[in-house]
Order: C-alpha cells, then sequence, then structure tokens
C-alpha cells in the first residue's frame, strides 16, 4: 500500500513519466483561482523529493507538462489521475476533488520521485463529511501554527470537516474569570484558522459545551449560579472531580438565554453553517438545584427540552446543529422532537464497538455520524491497535445504518498528558475508513503510514509505535485518581493495577524503544523530532509503572527509592515540558506542574495521604 487513503480504482501500464527543469504544472482555464494553492504544495513536494523546481502556469499544456483541470463529466467529488510517459492529467469533477487528486500526486511524488510509474487512479470519498476532532479544553491549547500544521495533515489525507472542542478556551468577552488562568484561543485566531482551512477544503466546524462539561466555567463567581451543583466555586480544582462536573441548571431560566448568547458570540467566526452543541455526559442533570423538576418532569424531559431548544435556535439562524449522542440514544424516539436538520454525533470508543446505539439512532430517522476515536486520552501513549479497531467497526457500522459522516475525536482528559503528535497514526486509520470501505490490514496501512507520513524507508516506524502502546500498568487514570484519593479508594485502585507486570511491560517498552531508534536512521531531519518524542513516551511510561510498583510494594514513603523516584519524576517532567512547548501554549500546565510537584513530595514522604479530591472523601 503506498497511497493513504487507498484509491477506489487503480491500473498500470507500460512506462514512466519523467518530468524535466522544463516542466510545468498548468492550470487549465475554469479552475478556480484557489488552485494556485494546490499547484503550490505539488511544486513543493517536487522539490523536495526530486529536486526539481517546477514552474506554475495557467492555459494549454505542452507535451510533458503537468495539468490540473476541471472535467464537467465528472461526478463532483470525483477525480481522475492519468499519467503517462507524455505528461500527467488530474482531471476533477470538482474544486475540492481537485484538491483531494493533488495529494495523491503528492503522495506519489514522495514514493517515486520525478520517475513515475504510468498508470490511472479513479477515485472518490464513501463518505461525504470526513472529521477529525481535537479537544482543546482539558488541559492543552495548541499554538496557532500547530493548528495549520494539522490543517495541512488533514488536507493531505482528505478529511474534510474538522472540530475543537472548547469549554472556556476561547476568550468569551465577559467570561475573563473563566479563562484568566489558561491560554485561550482568541477571535482573530480562529478567523485565521478558518481562512487556512477553507482554502485546503477543511470544514472548520464550531463546537462548544452548552449542558454538561462546563466545570471551568461554572466553577467561577461570576456564573455559579447557573451549575446544577450549589457552591461550585468553593470547590478546589481536581482532575478526577473536573471531569465529572458541573452541568447547567435548566431549571434556572438564565441558563438557556446564557449559552445562546456564548453561541451567539462564537457562531459567526466560522463559515460553517453547522454548530457542535455537545450536550454530552450531563451527569449531574435532576442531582441538585433542578432535582424538584427532574422529579416532576423526568430527567429525560429536562435534558431533551435543553437540547431542542439550543437546537430550534441554531435553525432560526440557518445553521445545522449537531450533538453527542450518548444520551440521546438511550431514549433515540426523542430524537424526533428535535428540528429536522439536527446532526447526532454517535460516539463508541471499544475495539470491538457494537452498533446498537448507531442501529437505535438511525431507527428514530434522525442523521447521524459515527464517531470512533484515536484513543489517547489519558495515556501517555496511544493504543493504536484499540484505534485501528475501532475506526474499521465504526466504519462499518457507519455504513449499514447509513450515517452521513465519520467523525473520529481525539480527546485530552485529565490535564491532556497525551501528546497530540501521537495520535497521528489513529488519525489516519480514520481517514483511511471513511474514504474507502477496504478493510487494509493493520500492518500494511502501518506500513504506510510510517512511509507517507513520516518518510521513514524502512516502513517500521509506526509499527514501533504500535508496540511502544499498551503497557502502561500504572496508567494516568490511575494516577490521577491515586493522588486525588483517600486511603480507601488508594487500596481500590491497587486492586485494579497488578504490579507484577511492571517488569515484562518496561521490557517491552524498551525493546519498543529500540525499533524507534533503528527506523530513525531511515527517517529524513525534518520527521526526526518524533525520534525524541517517542523516546520521552517510552521514559514517561517506565517511570509510571515504576512509580506504580513502588507503592504497591513494602515501602516506607520518603525511603531511598521513593527519593530516586521523586528525583527521576521531576527529571522527566523537565523533557516532557519541552515536547509539551512544540505544540501547545502554556494552557493549563500550572494544574499539571501542581499536581507532578504532589507526586514527587508524596514519594519524598511529605504530603503522603493529603491529596483529596471532593468525591472521594471518605
Amino acid at each position: 500500500m503506498d497511497l493513504l487513503p487507498k484509491p477506489k480504482e487503480r491500473s498500470f501500464q507500460d512506462g514512466y513519466y519523467i518530468p524535466t527543469i522544463h516542466t510545468q504544472i498548468m492550470l487549465a482555464p475554469g479552475t478556480a483561482p484557489g488552485a494556485l494553492l494546490y499547484a503550490q504544495m505539488l511544486r513543493r513536494t517536487f522539490a523536495g523529493q526530486a529536486g526539481l523546481e517546477l514552474d506554475i502556469n495557467r492555459g494549454a499544456a505542452r507535451r510533458g507538462d503537468i495539468t490540473l483541470t476541471l472535467d464537467a463529466t465528472l461526478p463532483a467529488s470525483r477525480y481522475q489521475l492519468t499519467i503517462a510517459p507524455q505528461g500527467a492529467v488530474l482531471a476533477a469533477g470538482d474544486d475540492e476533488a481537485l484538491c483531494n487528486g493533488v495529494q495523491t500526486l503528492r503522495q506519489l511524488v514522495d514514493q517515486n520521485g520525478a520517475v513515475l510509474p504510468a498508470q490511472t487512479i479513479t477515485d472518490w470519498p464513501d463518505m461525504a463529511a470526513r472529521g477529525y476532532y481535537f479537544d482543546c479544553s482539558r488541559g492543552r491549547v495548541p499554538k496557532l501554527d500547530y493548528l495549520k500544521q494539522v490543517a495541512d495533515r488533514l488536507c493531505r489525507y482528505k478529511i474534510n470537516q474538522w472540530q475543537l472542542y472548547i469549554e472556556h478556551t476561547y476568550l468569551f468577552r465577559d467570561l475573563s474569570e473563566a479563562w484568566r488562568d489558561d491560554t485561550p484561543l482568541t477571535a482573530r485566531e480562529i478567523l485565521e484558522l478558518d481562512d487556512y482551512c477553507a482554502a485546503r477544503h477543511i470544514e472548520l466546524v464550531p463546537s462548544l459545551s452548552t449542558f454538561g462539561h462546563m466545570y471551568k466555567i461554572l466553577s467561577t463567581k461570576t456564573c455559579s449560579d447557573l451549575c446544577e451543583l450549589e457552591d461550585s466555586e468553593k470547590i478546589p480544582f481536581h482532575y478526577s472531580y473536573a471531569g465529572a462536573h458541573h452541568t447547567l441548571n435548566v431549571s434556572n431560566p438564565d441558563s438557556l438565554e446564557f449559552v445562546k448568547r456564548l453561541i451567539d458570540e462564537y457562531r459567526p467566526l466560522f463559515r460553517s453553517n453547522k454548530f457542535n452543541i455537545c450536550n454530552d455526559e450531563t451527569f449531574d442533570l435532576g442531582k441538585g438545584r433542578s432535582r424538584e423538576l427532574a422529579e416532576r418532569e423526568g430527567v429525560q424531559a429536562l435534558y431533551v427540552r435543553h437540547v431542542k431548544a439550543l437546537c430550534e435556535h441554531i435553525v432560526a439562524q440557518g445553521g445545522i446543529p449537531q450533538f453527542w449522542g450518548d444520551i440521546m440514544w438511550r431514549f433515540p424516539e426523542s430524537c424526533r422532537e428535535l428540528p429536522k436538520e439536527t446532526i447526532c454525533l454517535n460516539w463508541g470508543y471499544l475495539p470491538d464497538q457494537r452498533e446498537n446505539e448507531i442501529r437505535d439512532i438511525a431507527a428514530s430517522g434522525i442523521t447521524q455520524y459515527a464517531c470512533p476515536g484515536c484513543c489517547g486520552w489519558n495515556r501517555w501513549m496511544p493504543l493504536q491497535l484499540y484505534a485501528y479497531k475501532n475506526n474499521r467497526v465504526m466504519g462499518r457500522h457507519a455504513r449499514k445504518y447509513h450515517a452521513v459522516g465519520i467523525l473520529n475525536t481525539d480527546w485530552g482528559d485529565y490535564g491532556h498528558i497525551n501528546d497530540p503528535r501521537l495520535t497521528v497514526p489513529g488519525l489516519l486509520y480514520g481517514a483511511a475508513f471513511a474514504w474507502n470501505a477496504d478493510e487494509v490490514p493493520f500492518d500494511e496501512i502501518n506500513e504506510a503510514i510510517s512511509r507517507l507520513e513520516y518518510g521513514d524507508l524502512s516502513g517500521t516506524l509506526a509499527g514501533a509505535m504500535a508496540d511502544l502502546s499498551d503497557h502502561e500498568v500504572f496508567d494516568w487514570t490511575h494516577a490521577v485518581n491515586w493522588i486525588e484519593a483517600d486511603d480507601a479508594r488508594r487500596a481500590e485502585i491497587f486492586a485494579e493495577v497488578d504490579a507484577a507486570q511492571v517488569p515484562a511491560a518496561n521490557a517491552a517498552v524498551e525493546a519498543a524503544r529500540a525499533k524507534v531508534l533503528s527506523a530513525a536512521r531511515t527517517m529524513p531531519a525534518d520527521k526526526k523530532e518524533m525520534v525524541q518524542l517517542l523516546c520521552v513516551t517510552a521514559d514517561s511510561i517506565i517511570l509510571w509503572n515504576d512509580i506504580g510498583a513502588y507503592l504497591a510494594g513494602a515501602h516506607t514513603p520518603g525511603d531511598a527509592a521513593g527519593n530516586a523516584l521523586a528525583a527521576r519524576l521531576e527529571q522527566w517532567f523537565y523533557r516532557y515540558r519541552l515536547e509539551w512547548d512544540k505544540t501547545s501554549r502554556v494552557s493549563a500546565t500550572p494544574n499539571l506542574i501542581r499536581l507532578m510537584n504532589t507526586w514527587a513530595d508524596c514519594l519524598r514522604g511529605r504530603a503522603y495521604g493529603t491529596v483529596q479530591a471532593p468525591g472521594m472523601r471518605g
């Protein structure tokens, strides 16, 4: 497999096309002005991979040229790439297909340089909407230049929708108390990113928490009266608590108007007519200030009423509302109460994810996307095989039940410790299965990712990354819950963690790291930053496994072994933060720093047993 996603139809002919220094990339009459960008992408690829600096022109092609053209006889979204000894022609049914075809040609140049085998490729997507969802709220806010790098990657692999998950990390004009200790995205940055994405046929869709997962906003003194739970502003921050709270109090008549104002401030920044209101995991609903109303009318009625009101608000403005389906699938008949334009985002993250949720939402008649995951949240290294299997099976469900899109999610629970560069293979599994129903084997797609994404001529890097995953005996979820828990909960955690597995797990990590270092020899210099990141990640896994084994064994806090682990933790975290800074702003790292310092103090015996999350008090 040398192209990703795999094209639908491909045939080879005799001979090769070999461009020369006189070859020009020709934009045929009728191509949009924006097609110049695609030609520039192609030119840079020829320069980088073949050493040829081809000119770009507009008009009639000559023998030996590369032609980019629109062809009204081709269906929209379809392209046909013909490579022959006398030249190359890329014809497309519309401008987005032309952009997609250029990405295929660029991948061929990546693999073959300037000696391109003669062939014909005819290609089109299975799914009209092929999306990626990235968490920008739970600890990590990416830098704008990194977000543009992500957009370039999405374009390269034909992903045409993108959502950034926002709770409080946009600079809302009246919510300074919520974002004052963070580094939020600004209107200027969103506008610039939206423009950058649109040029690459990526629809940047706004996404905003407007019901559940409003912890930071509803924990402020300014907005605490809108929270379902009383005294929300008085509870100290803890990852394990924040992940389960807070929900908007729908019994307060001001709540609905409050989130409508947030939507109305945020939505105009985007070209997209879609808006994701989220409305997932409303854990507190009916348990606090709305308890009396919930007992009278039912929690289901409260939920559906709020979702319906927000969907109607967006439809009234000419928009298409979206929401997460984890609550609604339990009573899918209620979907009929929502505006017909509404799209349900139906997620499920198991490697053998069942079809029930997608089946039941399909039966309700509402439009839906299937939403798999990159499976990196709360992991130092994503569960790569899980992500592959999950995207594969969700692609099957999507086609079986006629979903109109796939949205591959990349979350960052508990401080977003998972580096976004490590979930790229998971992102690309989603790209492959959204475009083409053909199920490429795991090893084969990893080899393609190694070559196409990382320039690894050995084709082994992505496989080595997969080998690095699933060895976290004392994983981040357990680490956070342990340090924020009381003694009773800590005992439960160690009943879930088998410290006897640590030696074998750490040995497997070391073996995978050796494979990474071996692959590095065949990678280009501009891709080798992944090697340092993967080595830091290997240290992360080994260190936390060792911490778990230490705590599970016979030890005295502050002994020599504990002191040594504390020093390792501090030295490792310094290098981890260097990697963080390559992609992300300061964001919410102060919370992460405090937690790491607490861990180091605990290992030295200075604060053992004193850290306690609100939800875990004995």
